[in-house]
């Protein structure tokens, strides 16, 4: 009998709490393939600290639990920007190497381009980088948004380095792997991201306290779209809006149209059942948009610009709007047309049920590369 695949999977963010889009999309990709009949262990270069809570939930969630203690980043290695290995040590890469010399992977999984170091301490184990995001010239994306460059920036020529370490890279969507193609020599294929579909079992909430609703956390591009979406509606006193999640702990965010606000939310079920339409203002980024994944999975009708369903099949006006005001505008017409109401609810659950089929035929191939390696 054929035994199954063992996958490492190495990140330097938690898989637990997927409280932001990162760890939601580490603990869903790890679940769809240990359902998938993979094994998994993983490995948390823990560079967001954790607590006694996380690692009881990630040693609970994953078939193996190993945690390595991060080294300090350094100063860059170019002139304003980072070198593909600055934040990842070599002591992270000889840990791995040992855990292989002793578990015997099949294939070594590492989250993000700039962890792809890692491979080089694997040769013999399939390498993949799920690459989440694209970071050559990452930076001047942010500064086209008005928005000043953090977290990992790099050019595309390292990007395209840290890609031809590995066998398999994985797009969260369509147009990054095309991008990621023409960066890199190995093969690219997209596997999107999709919580459970929540609507398909939950009943409908009678807790709504707000027609509209943003949760996000407190990273510089949703900062930058809810100051955007507040701008536009400090002129529109008649659209009340509740805002929630980690974004809440930015001290700096000071809001002319007075949000309802929702800072503690444990779950985020606790959010949609407190909204009636969910907002996605976001500016130009990159990247899959999990806010709007979530939101979709849970049943909720989205009102958001072009940007916002980046990587999704958006048809709906109400999934394509150009800008933030023009959303704005829509939110309007959301508030005084029933009929709009309810073919934004069925567009957003189509949208949802086509994505999620999809998403079920890649995670099904990627399962299967795994057990062909053994």
């Amino acid at each position: 009998m054929t035994r199954a695949p063992r996958l490492l999977i190495v990140s330097p963010a938690p898989s637990h709490p997927a409280d932001q889009g990162n760890s939601a999309r580490i603990r869903a990709l790890g679940a769809a393939l240990m359902a998938r009949g993979v094994v998994c262990d993983f490995l948390y270069y823990a560079t967001e600290g954790c607590s006694a809570a996380q690692r009881e939930a990630m040693a609970g969630f994953w078939h193996a639990l190993h945690i390595l203690p991060p080294v300090p980043t350094g100063t860059m290695g170019f002139p304003g920007l980072w070198a593909l290995d600055d934040w990842c040590d070599a002591s992270l890469v000889a840990h791995v190497a040992a855990l292989q010399r002793t578990w015997r992977y099949d294939a070594v999984l590492v989250n993000y381009v700039w962890m792809s170091r890692v491979l080089e301490g694997v040769p013999e184990a399939w390498g993949i980088i799920d690459t989440h995001d694209l970071f050559g010239e990452r930076h001047l994306v942010a500064r086209a948004a008005g928005i000043d460059p953090s977290w990992f920036f790099t050019t595309a020529a390292e990007e395209g380095r840290g890609l031809g370490r590995a066998k398999l890279v994985l797009a969260i969507q369509d147009e990054e792997a095309e991008r990621l193609r023409q960066r890199g020599s190995a093969e690219v294929v997209t596997v999107g991201h999709l919580p459970p579909l929540r609507f398909l079992e939950a009943a409908p909430s009678d807790r709504v306290r707000a027609p509209f609703g943003y949760f996000g956390s407190a990273n510089p591009w949703n900062v930058a779209s809810v100051r955007a979406l507040d701008a536009a509606l400090a002129r529109q006193r008649e659209l009340p809006w509740l805002l929630a999640g980690r974004i809440l702990d930015r001290r700096d965010l000071s809001l002319a149209s007075t949000p309802l606000l929702l800072p503690q939310v444990p779950d985020p079920a606790d959010f949609y059942g407190a909204v009636a339409c969910v907002l996605n203002p976001m500016v130009p980024g990159t990247g899959l948009k999990i806010k709007t994944v979530e939101a979709l999975a849970h049943g909720m009708p989205v009102l958001g610009t072009k940007h916002a369903f980046s990587g999704l099949p958006a048809e709906h006006p109400g999934h394509r709007a150009a800008d933030v005001p023009e959303m704005v505008a829509l939110m309007q017409v959301w508030r005084d047309s029933e009929a709009f109401r309810v073919e934004l609810a069925r567009a957003s659950r189509l949208m949802a049920l086509r994505y999620a089929a999809s998403l079920a035929t890649q995670q099904d191939a990627l399962a299967a590369r795994l057990h062909g390696l053994v």
